[in-house]
């Protein structure tokens, strides 16, 4: 039984404040009057590390003992993580090696290595990067900083609805939907949590890429199931093979239900928010908003809040899909 709760996203606050940014949250009336709602966006994007990430692994990070803090940390990540845990690390003095997959962002694998971590390649189609870093761990001794399972992980993502629930409050407004993009399922399990606290009757939906639905066929069978293998998505940020065992059971409990979205329609929505709320968005910070866009689940006459929860896109990417449309 998981006891998680709003009070632990309170503390993380604290705890994280001085090393965040509170990240804005915008509308506009051009996709407002397109969509026939009212719909703010939380751009976790303009987050220092490009992404949510941040929030999560500086909670966990800062609450390690100073011997634990000695002996350094490892943690294995697409990109948005690792970035997290190796900028977290710097600010506090603490040795990080990152477990990253070679196909990662370049991006994402340059800034790793800017922010001081060592980063340690390996192949997605042949190695597991769990296994690669619990032996790190184990041989080296050092502190495994998970990616979404983790407590306080899901409290320090969860100070992002903590600042979605108190600025919707001052413009006094009472949300009835969230859409939130879903990988291992930290985010959602976190900001859910917060604004489920506040707001009773929201109703709160998961996004994911499409064949990377985990979550979506977990909720449905009321029991975590994984992805089939062998599948492709660009949402390099949430491929996550199946949801963790403590996202899960908090999800299970927040949740409405799950959509998905396809490569094509994310591509389409990096495209519209460039052009229309003049943000750079990666693409799994993006398919909670191709939902929204795509007609994925009804919001007519309804007040929606739409994640954006990172901007980690490399500019030939985006070059080339800003051509396509």
């Amino acid at each position: 039984m998981i006891n998680f709760n709003f009070s632990q996203i309170d503390e993380a606050y604290q705890r994280i404040q001085p090393f965040i940014v509170k990240t804005p949250l915008i509308y506009s009336e051009y996709l407002n009057n397109i969509t026939k709602a009212k719909v703010f966006f939380k751009l976790e994007n303009l987050q220092r590390t490009g992404s949510f990430k941040l929030r999560g692994a500086t909670n966990k990070i800062i609450q390690l003992t100073l011997e634990e803090k000695k002996r350094g940390v490892v943690a294995y990540s697409s990109g948005n993580h690792a970035q997290a845990v190796a900028y977290a690390s710097k600010l506090l003095g603490i040795n990080a090696k990152i477990v990253m997959p070679k196909n990662a962002p370049l991006i994402k694998i340059d800034n790793t290595k800017k922010y001081g971590a060592e980063i340690i390649l390996y192949d997605p189609t042949s190695e597991n990067r769990e296994k690669i870093g619990e032996q790190i761990a184990n041989i080296e001794k050092r502190i495994l900083i998970k990616p979404y399972d983790d407590e306080n992980i899901i409290a320090g993502q969860g100070t992002s609805g903590k600042e979605i629930v108190e600025e919707l409050i001052n413009l006094g407004e009472k949300p009835d939907l969230y859409l939130c993009c879903c990988g291992g399922g930290g985010l959602i399990a976190g900001t859910s949590t917060y604004m489920k606290h506040k707001f009773k009757n929201i109703k709160c939906y998961a996004v994911e890429p499409k064949n990377f639905n985990d979550t979506q066929i977990s909720l449905i069978n009321n029991n975590i199931t994984p992805n089939k293998k062998l599948s492709y998505s660009i949402c390099d940020a949430l491929l996550a093979e199946q949801p963790g065992d403590v996202t899960f059971a908090i999800n299970k409990q927040n949740l409405s239900g799950g959509l998905t979205v396809s490569d094509d329609e994310v591509k389409q929505t990096i495209v519209e928010l460039a052009e229309n709320l003049k943000i750079v968005v990666e693409p799994g910070g993006a398919v909670a908003a191709a939902a929204l866009l795509n007609n994925k689940i009804d919001v007519k006459d309804q007040t929606i809040v739409v994640m954006i929860s990172g901007g980690n896109i490399d500019s030939e990417f985006f070059y080339n899909i800003s051509k396509e449309f």
